[in-house]
């Protein structure tokens, strides 16, 4: 290959990370990341390529966007490779691999006879991942004609790109997002659908907050559990993480709920009503709350109930 034309590749890998960092906030994920995709043929000549996600939970991989290849090759890249050694390894390296690199005597299985059935000479996949580790997808690629010693280092060049494309819980503003101790986490996608991100998040909880979302964090009262949660916008919607904690302040959870509905400025009939107890127990959780909150009155309780971000799931 000519010199003009590998600096015509490394010009397109440039402009190719220039179009992610530069993305419209508003962009769906899944047009960011097509449009990133046929960006690609100009760095790496492709004919067949497609990025494809786990799902944060049980692992599984689907197609996110593909160009070229039919639906029964998407299926065995999605279903047998995860379970190839092949796999493992690019997982542990984080490193593109050719196809022609891989040794002749590895290349056994489904996904092998796949590719020779469909005539391609050569190939790529790499694993990609966010820049804290997260892993987010894989990228393959087949070719009708052999990938010079160019591409591998064009494609690292670019992987960051195409992985932020894949990766929906992006943050808006740059600020890194990890979980804490504890932390279970959902992303409410922008039409308002939760998708757990870990295997122990409630996703009722989610629903439940959906259009009242508290914002930056609360401490929310969900199946006789204080949670306290936290918001996020994120590139694919709402990023929500919640842990359980005890009630704050020393407060009984029948106090916090007390205390949550005396904030919306409910008298202690309406509270009592409510909650299915006495007018006198009320006033007794009433005077615990001022207690143990330290506020002189209802109002002051009001208040802290406000700066911790009380709230109810129903």
């Amino acid at each position: 290959m000519s010199e003009s034309a590998v600096r015509a590749r490394l010009a397109a890998a440039l402009e190719l990370r220039d179009a992610a960092a530069g993305s419209p906030v508003g962009e769906p994920l899944r047009q960011q990341a097509a449009r990133l995709l046929f960006a690609l043929r100009r760095v790496v000549p492709y004919d067949h390529a497609a990025l494809s996600i786990p799902d944060p939970v049980t692992g599984e991989h689907t197609t996110y966007t593909n160009f070229g290849y039919s639906t029964p090759t998407l299926d065995l890249i999605n279903d047998a490779m995860p379970d190839m050694e092949l796999y493992d390894e690019l997982r542990e390296t984080r490193l593109p691999v050719l196809l022609h690199d891989v040794d002749r005597r590895r290349r056994r299985g489904v996904v092998f006879d796949t590719i020779r059935r469909n005539g391609f000479r050569d190939g790529l996949s790499h694993c990609l991942y966010s820049p804290h580790g997260r892993y987010l997808g894989m990228l393959n690629l087949s070719t009708y004609t052999p990938l010079d010693e160019h591409t591998l280092a064009l494609t690292t060049l670019v992987s960051d790109a195409l992985a932020a494309a894949v990766d929906p819980l992006r943050p808006v503003n740059g600020a890194a997002i990890a979980l804490g101790a504890g932390e279970e986490a959902l992303l409410i996608d922008l039409d308002g659908t939760p998708r757990p991100l870990t295997a122990g998040a409630c996703t009722d909880l989610a629903a439940a907050l959906v259009g009242r979302l508290p914002a930056p964090s609360a401490t929310v009262i969900h199946r006789a559990q204080v949670h306290e949660v936290r918001v996020d916008e994120v590139r694919g919607g709402t990023l929500l993480r919640h842990r359980p904690v005890p009630p704050p302040a020393g407060l009984t959870l029948r106090e916090l709920e007390v205390l949550e509905l005396l904030a919306q400025g409910a008298a202690n009939t309406e509270i009592a009503r409510a909650l299915r107890i006495g007018a006198s127990t009320v006033a007794t959780h009433v005077e615990a709350i001022l207690r143990r909150t330290g506020s002189p009155n209802r109002t002051a309780a009001a208040v802290y109930a406000t700066r911790i971000g009380l709230c109810r799931s129903w």
